[in-house]
């Protein structure tokens, strides 16, 4: 009985894989030299939008809500906006506009209305934001629910009267009065309502 073969289709699967990664490794390389060119020479982290880019999604809204929604940056213009302003760690004053996230879920068909009580089920539900690199962060509905609070969480687009660098946007969640910024997720791409 020969095993060279068996030896043989290993190597040749190694070969193959190795290839595979060495083919993520170099698309990637490229990536990251594209994310370089659109930022320019100097390194400004400045967003650069093509058009193809420009009606792509931004964000992605799902799990249990009455009307999964997708935005594009043209879309997410027209949602009502709101603006809050937070310090960063040194004590310096920073504006944050955009869209508050309960907006973003009302305008998935989540029923928050600061007049009305909420119901049991609203307050059992979760929202998780979920990062471009697979940080995720967990609010609870009633943080986001004007009959619940007075603190508006925002998904911030907008710096200072400036988009979003391409490091932190193109979207943001701010959290105004936590003492850490372990919920403010960079590079939001999507928000899942769920519950247990």
């Amino acid at each position: 009985m020969e095993r060279t073969p068996v030896k043989g289709r290993r190597n040749a699967l190694w070969a193959h894989g190795g290839l595979r990664i060495s083919l993520a490794l170099a698309l990637g390389l490229l990536g990251f030299r594209g994310l370089a060119l659109a930022q320019g020479e100097g390194g400004s982290a400045t967003p650069a939008l093509s058009r193809s880019a420009a009606s792509e999604p931004i964000l992605r809204v799902g799990g249990q809500v009455p009307a999964p929604a997708e935005w594009t940056a043209s879309a997410w213009a027209r949602l009502p906006r709101t603006q809050v302003r937070v310090q960063d760690r040194q004590g310096r004053e920073i504006t944050y506009d955009g869209v508050s996230l309960g907006e973003v879920l009302r305008a998935a068909g989540m029923k928050l209305d600061a007049t009305t009580m909420p119901n049991r089920e609203a307050v059992a539900r979760y929202v998780v934001v979920d990062a471009a690199d697979g940080y995720r962060a967990v609010f609870a509905l009633a943080e986001l629910d004007p009959a619940q609070t007075d603190r508006v969480i925002v998904l911030a687009d907008r710096r200072d009267g400036q988009p979003l660098t391409m490091a932190e946007g193109p979207l943001r969640v701010i959290v105004p009065g936590e003492k850490r910024p372990a919920r403010w997720v960079r590079q939001v791409r999507a928000i899942w309502v769920g519950r247990p």
